[in-house]
């Protein structure tokens, strides 16, 4: 061995040591998600699930500025019969990380406003606009973004994310759940999505619910 070849051996790292290594980081991420939980059960829900949070050391599997809106894509909506707030008319920060949106008021917000669960969902394009759509078809949400690359991006990240969640629901009712081998990380999206998916605003009126409170003449 020549003494480059030693001086590179002494100062790579043993396999015991980058073990050891990863341990210590992995140590140090659970106690910083065991404080942001604990931050979050303390603010009931208004802090300690911000952007860099979830993202984790991985990343997200999603993220980017649109104007998000919920319910219908009919023409008929657009604010009146109470169906609109303004919504749509603001920028929101959009994180996708394992099979649940989040959807901030913006990127250094301390939680997100609320969460959508991307099981059973599909995302349909149309431009530089995708509409979130039930398996039956009804939409959810219209996420509006300026460009059509992340409108694109967006679009894959929900069909391969609902994907998974659907594969994992399917496993824990088999009773195969103990097999789910998710990050850290992952796992506490998914404990926040639990709990701020209730704080989804409102579906607006549709146009079929209209219809019924009209009476119908006589025949």
């Amino acid at each position: 061995m020549t003494d480059s070849e030693a001086q590179d051996a002494a100062s790579s790292p043993t396999k015991s040591e980058s073990s050891r290594r990863r341990s210590s980081t992995g140590r140090r991420r659970s106690s910083l998600l065991q404080r942001a939980r604990l931050s979050f059960v303390r603010s009931k829900g208004e802090r300690g699930a911000d952007v860099p949070t979830l993202r984790g050391t991985r990343g997200a599997d999603f993220e980017g500025n649109a104007r998000v809106q919920r319910g219908t894509s009919d023409p008929v909506f657009c604010g009146c019969f109470g169906g609109g707030d303004g919504e749509p008319k603001k920028v929101r920060f959009v994180l996708i990380k394992g099979e649940a949106c989040f959807v901030f008021s913006d990127e250094d917000a301390p939680a997100p406003k609320y969460a959508i669960k991307l099981a059973f969902m599909k995302a349909e394009l149309h431009g530089s606009t995708v509409e979130l759509q039930t398996s039956l078809g009804d939409v959810e949400y219209r996420f509006a973004f300026d460009q059509v690359v992340m409108a694109e991006r967006f679009t894959d990240v929900v069909t391969e994310q609902a994907s998974i969640g659907e594969a994992d629901i399917a496993k824990k009712r088999l009773g195969h759940g103990h097999l789910l081998n998710k990050r850290a990380s992952t796992r506490y999206a998914a404990s926040i999505a639990d709990k701020k998916e209730k704080d989804q605003p409102e579906a607006p009126i549709t146009a079929a619910e209209v219809m019924e409170q009209v009476p119908m003449p006589g025949i």
